[in-house]
């Protein structure tokens, strides 16, 4: 059996589809699966054992310039992405544009959300075959039902990110934590303050802080928190996403925000806090018991709003808005310090468990 899946971005929405890939390989052993994938998150789609080839494509350049190259390069793309035949090929995406990407394939028909479904409800003409996948659930579990609809079975209860195993050498600091400060939205960052008061917090209790940056307006965030806290550290060039994501395997336990790296924590089983405003924990949050969506205990009627500029401050603001400044670092550090409990608890469970008792009988 041969898939195409297409879920050509972003970073978070990458990882959310890793659980499908392993429902299919659990179901169908043998089936080779590509999967289309913007060219920048290659690397990570080649994390799971479960994909036979990942096929790159430049469509955001492609896009952003719309010139004769641009137009000769996507040509040459569509002629070899139909040397293959495919028996399946799956929109995961639900965009216009992950449809007509889909449409490029050759195969037996596409297959996809209906249009209650679907993000972009357009994108129901491109299918072959219409698939009704509730909307109010989480993006993994709205995956794992299209895909498994798509080839004729029923995903279990169990989660499996399936990409665990490309990071067994790296050894677990106990006593570090990874801060991620960055994210797309300004209405996504956390007030700096509350960073800077949740770094002497985790200091004070004896533990190092690295602060992950991406971009020079992230590395300045972190330069401000690290002149209140000079004992906390921070990369000093921009880390690949390989190296970024050794840094969450080996940590004690993770806090981010709504972005890719968090998501990345959260699929390695690192014990992370997430924090919300903008956005919906319950759609797109992070998923297993080893994770937390924190946000306002009392939220404001305007959350999740879904919005790059928040409608209470001025036009141009980098200001934090209220529904992210009102959460405290005190309420992070207490959330934090019951991941890491029951993660403790988990662990001893495990090595007393019978199945990890090497004893004779």
């Amino acid at each position: 059996m041969k898939i195409l899946l297409i879920k050509m971005s972003s970073m978070g929405d990458i990882f959310h589809t890793f659980p499908a890939i392993s429902d299919i390989k659990k179901q169908y052993p043998h089936a080779e699966i590509d999967w289309v994938v913007e060219d920048g998150f290659k690397e990570i789609v080649d994390w799971h054992p479960g994909v036979h080839k990942v096929i790159p494509i430049n469509l955001r350049r492609w896009v952003k310039r719309r010139n004769k190259q641009s137009w000769q390069e996507f040509k040459t793309w569509r002629a070899d992405v139909r040397t293959e035949t495919y028996d399946y090929i799956i929109d995961a995406q639900g965009l216009l544009k992950s449809a007509v990407i889909a449409k490029c394939a050759k195969g037996n028909g596409v297959d996809g959300y209906d249009k209650n479904s679907a993000r972009e409800p357009v994108t129901h003409w491109f299918y072959t075959r219409h698939h009704f996948i509730d909307k109010d659930q989480h993006a993994v579990q709205r995956t794992r039902q299209l895909v498994g609809k798509a080839l004729g079975y029923t995903p279990s209860s169990k989660l499996n990110f399936g990409i665990n195993q490309n990071f067994t050498h790296v050894h677990k600091n106990t006593k570090k934590l990874i801060f991620i400060i960055g994210t797309s939205w300004v209405t996504k960052l956390w007030a700096t303050c509350e960073w800077q008061e949740l770094c002497k917090i985790a200091i004070d209790q004896g533990f190092s802080v690295e602060i992950i940056w991406g971009s020079a307006e992230e590395q300045a965030i972190a330069d401000q928190i690290i002149s209140v806290c000079p004992q906390a550290t921070r990369p000093e060039q921009r880390l690949s996403i390989t190296t970024i994501a050794e840094k969450l395997v080996a940590a004690a336990a993770v806090v981010g925000l709504d972005t890719g790296f968090s998501h990345l924590a959260g699929a390695l089983e690192t014990p992370t806090i997430a924090l919300y405003g903008a956005t919906s924990p319950i759609k797109v949050g992070l998923i297993g018991d080893h994770t937390q969506n924190l946000q306002l205990s009392e939220p404001f009627e305007c959350m999740p709003c879904h919005k790059r500029h928040c409608k209470w401050l001025p036009e141009n603001s980098t200001d934090t808005p209220q529904c992210m400044s009102g959460i405290k670092a005190v309420e992070v550090w207490d959330a934090l310090q019951q991941k890491l409990a029951a993660q403790a608890l988990h662990e001893a469970a495990t090595i007393d468990s019978p199945a990890n008792d090497s004893t004779p009988i």
